[in-house]
Order: C-alpha cells, then structure tokens, then sequence
C-alpha cells in the first residue's frame, strides 16, 4: 500500500469492498465490516477517514498503537480469523491506518459472536434462517454430491461401476471377489468412516433407477423452426432423465440428431458438417451437467434454432469467478462430479475446454460461443453457419497482436502494461488482445490478476506461419 493507492481509495465511495471509519471506538461495528469482507471478497478498512456529504475528511487517529491494540481485541472476536494487514500511512500530516482484508477460502465461514455477516453493497448483512443454508451452498461449504444418499448398494448397477473402473485403466477381474464398499469409497461417492453410506454422487453414477431417487438429473431438448422461440414453431419437445455418463451421451446424440447438418462453400467445394463442431457440443453440454447446481430442482435445457443451440443450467458462477475469469481460474461446484465425468470420457480437464471452444469455432470459421450469468442461470450459446453474427479468422492477428508475439521472441515474456506502452494503446485494449490470443492457443496466461503475464503458447510454436 502506497500513498497513489491510498489516494485512489480515498476518492472512491463506499462499496462492497471499501469502508471507512473515522476510529475503532465502535468495536462491534468494526468487526461486522471486517467479517463482511471476509466472507465476501475481501476489503479494505480505512481508519481516520469519514466521508460528510460526499466529502472526504481526513480525520487523523491521535494514537495508531491503541488503535492496533482495539484492533488484535476485536480480531480476537472473529472465528476463524480472516488474514489481514495493516498499514500506516500519512495523508495531510495525519496518520490513517489501512486495515486490508482477505477473504476466508470459500469451505470456510467466518463469524462474529456465532453469526454470519457478508457484505451487500456497503452494507453488512446478517445471514440467517433460510439463507444461511442458500449462503453456504454458493461458497461450496455445503456440497450436493457429498450429501447422504437413501440408497443402498442393492440400488447400484455393477456393470456401470465395472465400466468406469475400465475407463481408469483398472482391469476389475483382476480384483475377483470385488470389495464393493471399498472401491465406491476409493471413488469419494462413498463414505468408509464409521458408518457405511452411499453419496449422492454414487446415484448419479451407478444407480439402476435414477429416477427411484432424483429427477433433476434432467435435460430438455427442444427444436424450434427458424430463429425465434415461440409455440407454432416448436418442432420437438422431450426431456431425458438417466446416469451423468448414459444421460450425456443420450443428450449429445438428440442434439446432433435434431441440430442437422450444415453446408457452406470452402474453397470452391460444398462441405457438410454438424451445425456445430462435436468437441464445442461435447464441451458445452458437459459442463452444463458438471457444473449445474444440483440443489436446484430445475433441469438443464437445450433450446435447437437453425442458426444457434442455447444451453442454459441451473447455477451461477461460483464467488470469485466472473465472465471475465472463469476460463482462467479452475474451481467446480461439484468436483466429484466432474472428475467422474472426465473418467467416463466426458471430459477432459476443469474448464480447459473453454479455450479450445473459442479455437475450435474460429478454425471452423464460426462465431465465438456466448457465455451469459442470468441470476441463478448460466448459459451459452453456440452460433452455426446460419447465424448473422461474424465470426473472428483463426490465426489473423492485428498490428498490436503482432508487435506482442515480435516482443515475445525477443523476451519470452510480456504484461498487458508492457503491450499497451509498446502499442500504444489502452490498457484494457492490451488486455483484451492478449486474451484473444490465449483464446486462439498462440499464448498461455500465467498467474492472475495484476500479476498475469503472457507467454508462448504450447500448441501454436510455428508463430511466423499463423502471422501470415
């Protein structure tokens, strides 16, 4: 913390993250704000400072060691203790202390005297009754797939387990008699600890009936005739219900089979293809099912136009995610989940398809797909050749993307501060070429945030030919 930064707090107002206080003479005040943030997304406290009338007021604190020392009795009060600096800095001749906050990881909550606060605009809201349960299953503290499951093992399907067993590389007659409780519990949709359960987990995995259990495993493909949604042309309406990995490849076929085939000209030849690439709807329709929140009863839905597949799921984004990040920073609602999925072949990686979404669609000269976060839904949509939407060339770089791939020749590395200063450009401009970059796989990001650095991609080495 410097004295630029300092200023720059000090002509902001109050937010989600900032707040001032002229003291810490009120102490409970202080440690709402300070578990707020910590069950948020951090913050930072600035003491001798109070805003009258929009103004800044810089107040001063006469004794900044008393000060630390109401700080460590009110820190004290909050379990478990978020991890905070503190800073002191000089503004007018007067001392202010900067209390900087980070948030608790997302398995844990912080509280004040037993109760939970989180911030909500400026303000610190108190979570209690019904929202606490809705509070802890957004931060992940509460996990759909590790719940206790009704079932018993006489509900499982052996064969589905033995299929995935192979899909490991575990061959399972090497393994005759068969310790089922003990294999479900290597698979973490079992617990092995005392009591013997299944998770839900198992069930959405192995169960012979799903539907004797769950109905939200469920997707809805609908077909529309032309581009808009409406009830004279709905074409196809069915819902499919079934185990993740059987449920998937249910889906997937239905959707390829009522997408059709498209052609267009390349290259002076008619070409037929999907109307959208099988990895991009492999991609999309897997991370629909291993990221949806399986606490909403509400299933999946697959709406199929001629120029574009909407595919929208239960969920927002988990906290600290944005559209901005998501395909950078790798967290899963439902880790399990997703890990199966990528043993059954549906998948390869948390969130590391996303990239070779975008890729993928420019090779194929399609539109970038559409990610949208709709409060409580999230959806994407992907554009066929039907669509009026331009789709961005793979590999054709502009002027600024050739000047960063010259400097990363030279460098081996290069930042968005050092792109817009050799381009000449606005930081955000740096950025978003930069992205596109790590988008079309010429780059790899490295590290997060005001830290990211840009380097050579794996995959796309041969750079002078893709500058071309």
């Amino acid at each position: 913390m410097d004295s630029a930064q300092l200023d720059k707090y000090l002509e902001s107002y109050e937010g989600a993250t900032l707040e001032f206080k002229r003291s810490l003479h009120f102490a409970e005040n202080i440690a709402r704000t300070l578990c707020g943030f910590a069950n948020s997304f951090g913050g930072q406290l600035i003491v001798g400072v109070e805003k009258k009338d929009g103004k800044t007021v810089i107040a001063g604190i006469p004794n900044p060691d008393e000060e630390d020392q109401k700080l460590a009795q009110i820190m004290a009060q909050l379990n478990p203790r978020p991890y905070l600096q503190s800073h002191r800095l000089v503004k007018d001749e007067k001392t202010i202390l900067v209390i900087s906050v980070q948030p608790v990881p997302f398995s844990e909550v912080c509280f004040y005297k037993k109760t939970i606060y989180r911030r909500v605009g400026s303000i610190n809201s108190e979570v209690t009754g019904s929202d606490v349960v809705t509070f802890l299953q957004q931060r992940g503290t509460i996990s759909f797939e590790d719940n206790r499951s009704s079932a018993s093992l006489s509900d499982l399907d052996e064969n589905k387990i033995r299929d995935l067993l192979k899909n490991r590389g575990i061959n399972p007659r090497q393994h005759e008699p068969i310790v089922w409780t003990a294999i479900l519990g290597s698979l973490g949709v079992a617990n092995t600890l005392g009591d013997f359960f299944l998770k839900n987990s198992a069930v959405f995995f192995f169960a012979k009936d799903i539907t004797q259990f769950y109905m939200n495993p469920e997707v809805r493909v609908v077909k529309f005739k032309g581009k808009k949604k409406s009830l004279e042309t709905r074409e196809y309406d069915e819902r499919l219900i079934d185990t993740l990995p059987e449920l998937l490849s249910k889906v997937f076929k239905k959707v390829r089979e009522k997408a059709g085939i498209s052609s267009k000209i390349m290259d002076g030849k008619r070409v037929e293809s999907p109307m959208i690439p099988d990895e991009v709807l492999r991609e999309a329709l897997t991370n629909a099912v291993g990221h949806r929140d399986y606490f909403d009863p509400n299933g999946i839905t697959i709406e199929i136009y001629d120029d574009r597949i909407e595919v929208t799921n239960p969920g927002s984004l988990l906290p600290g995610l944005t559209l901005k990040n998501f395909t950078e920073v790798r967290k899963a609602r439902n880790p399990v989940i997703h890990r199966l999925l990528n043993d059954s072949n549906w998948g390869e990686s948390l969130n590391l398809g996303i990239k070779a979404m975008y890729r993928t669609m420019r090779q194929s000269k399609l539109p970038d797909p559409e990610f949208e976060e709709l409060g409580g839904i999230f959806k994407v949509t992907l554009y066929g050749a039907l669509s009026e939407k331009k789709a961005r060339p793979y590999g054709q770089l502009n002027e600024r993307q050739e000047k960063a791939i010259e400097y990363l020749q030279k460098r081996s590395v290069i930042s968005a501060p050092q792109l817009a200063k050799i381009a000449e450009i606005s930081h955000p401009t740096a950025i978003r070429d930069l992205n596109d970059l790590v988008a079309q796989g010429v780059l790899d990001k490295v590290g997060r945030y005001r830290s990211s650095k840009y380097i050579l991609g794996k995959k796309d080495k041969n750079i002078k030919q893709i500058m071309i």
